[in-house]
């Protein structure tokens, strides 16, 4: 199974794709995030902090572990997909929130 608490929570992430109530961040919305450092919330169980580059990579690091990857925007989501932590599968969430403070897809994000 799963070695740590943090894959875990990303597993399950990775299916939870349901929005906050709330409008949807745009497509331009969701590619403003980046350049940007957040510490983000995954269900409630790990807290990390994320690094959003403006060329798609994003680097991530929680409970002493680190891992980076990709993140994108298909349609109204922002995708990732950790090399690591996910094994590189993509999974995507639509955003909801605005002045720094974003959920969506298990995720409460808040730039740092």
């Amino acid at each position: 199974m799963f070695k740590t608490p943090l894959i875990a929570a990303l597993a399950v992430c990775a299916f939870y794709s349901t929005a906050s109530a709330g409008d949807a961040l745009s497509p331009s919305e969701l590619r403003k995030l980046a350049p940007g450092r957040y510490a983000v919330n995954v269900m409630g169980l790990v807290n990390m902090v994320v690094s959003m580059r403006t060329n798609g990579i994003i680097v991530g690091e929680a409970k002493g572990e680190r891992d980076r990857g990709y993140w994108s925007v298909r349609g109204q989501k922002l995708c990732v997909a950790w090399n690591k932590w996910n094994g590189g599968k993509r999974s995507c969430s639509t955003l909801t929130g605005d002045a720094g403070r974003y959920s969506g897809g298990g995720l409460s994000l808040r730039r740092i």
